[in-house]
């Protein structure tokens, strides 16, 4: 009980040493601006400085030019964009971090329950109706080869005797275009492959259920969100943002390459990390996904990078879900 003590004691006395040195300076003002001074140190200059100058716990970002003064309302020399405060703005929010650790701990934790409660009632609705762009780009030694897949998905009383569902994939890899149409309705699903390959066959509901694998591209990212900040949005809802290094989610990464690109599981591969952006309705459903996935492949000792760009549209969460449905003419039967 005592050593328990003693490590408790110590790692708070580091947190708090730790908190305090992230707000351990001050702003100065003169004729020609705004230049922030550490104790002991000399202003920034030409650079970016995470400063949590309100003490909340949350460190914005700033950048100052050559003779230490702070930026606003501009573009930095690298490209950035800075509000009138000077705070690091992107896609309208003003950027922040953690300014120690307990604050970090804390935004994580609320972070990681916002998502999860988002899947939960996300994966809870009785239909939905989603939109995904994703982009890949394989680099491998001087060659790059890029993908991009659409998909549209439709669903309502999944396993229920009333479920239907439409999926629809538009994939281009090197200008070669491939386009698949598969739904379930009526008892029976229909699968369009392209080149005159249509085939349907009769199977209930149950069967079908177990056979699927739709939406849920995102499911387990909760449990891997870090470096998260919570920010407002419009209308009363709430934007997560992180980033993070992924070690040990190759193995659910493989459920999202049997919808995307099965054959990427044929080879070792290993995520370098994950960028993420993740809107929620004030309900709590999800609105909108923007995942930025770097990953190394390895395959008889030559490797290669790829870069995926997942953009998911959660379109009127909590509605009814009505599926126009393609003819059903033309399909050969076959037998489940």
């Amino acid at each position: 009980m005592k050593n328990l003590i003693k490590i408790f004691a110590v790692t708070l006395l580091l947190s708090l040493s730790m908190a305090s040195a992230a707000f351990a300076g001050t702003w100065i003002e003169d004729s020609q601006g705004w230049r922030w001074q550490e104790k002991n140190q000399p202003f920034p200059a030409a650079a970016w400085e995470w400063i949590d100058s309100n003490e909340d716990g949350m460190a914005e970002c700033y950048y100052f030019d050559e003779n230490g003064y702070l930026l606003t309302n501009t573009t930095t020399p690298d490209g950035f964009s800075v509000n009138e405060n000077g705070a690091w703005v992107a896609d309208g929010i003003v950027r922040q971090r953690a300014a120690n650790p307990m604050a970090a701990a804390s935004v994580k934790k609320e972070g990681r329950e916002l998502y999860l409660n988002a899947i939960k009632k996300t994966s809870a609705l009785p239909g939905l109706d989603l939109d995904g762009n994703i982009h890949m780009n394989l680099s491998y030694s001087v060659m790059e080869i890029p993908i991009s897949m659409l998909l549209h998905l439709k669903y309502h009383d999944l396993n229920t005797p009333n479920m239907e569902f439409l999926s629809e994939t538009q994939m281009d890899m090197l200008g070669i275009k491939d386009t698949q149409t598969s739904f379930y309705t009526d008892g029976t699903y229909y699968a369009d492959m392209g080149s005159n390959q249509k085939y349907k066959m009769k199977i209930g509901h149950e069967d079908m259920s177990k056979n699927l694998t739709l939406g849920g591209l995102t499911g387990q990212f909760w449990a891997f969100l870090d470096h998260v900040q919570i920010a407002d949005g419009d209308g009363g809802s709430k934007i997560l943002l992180y980033s993070n290094h992924a070690e040990g989610m190759e193995a659910y990464l493989e459920k999202i390459n049997d919808e995307i690109w099965p054959s990427l599981n044929d080879v070792d591969y290993k995520i370098n990390s994950i960028d993420g952006k993740a809107v929620l309705t004030p309900d709590g459903y999800f609105s909108k996904e923007e995942i930025v996935i770097h990953l190394t492949m390895a395959d008889d000792d030559e490797t290669a990078g790829l870069t995926m760009n997942i953009n998911l549209d959660y379109n009127n969460p909590g509605q009814n879900v009505t599926i126009p449905f393609p003819s059903t003419e033309g399909y050969e039967v076959v037998v489940y």
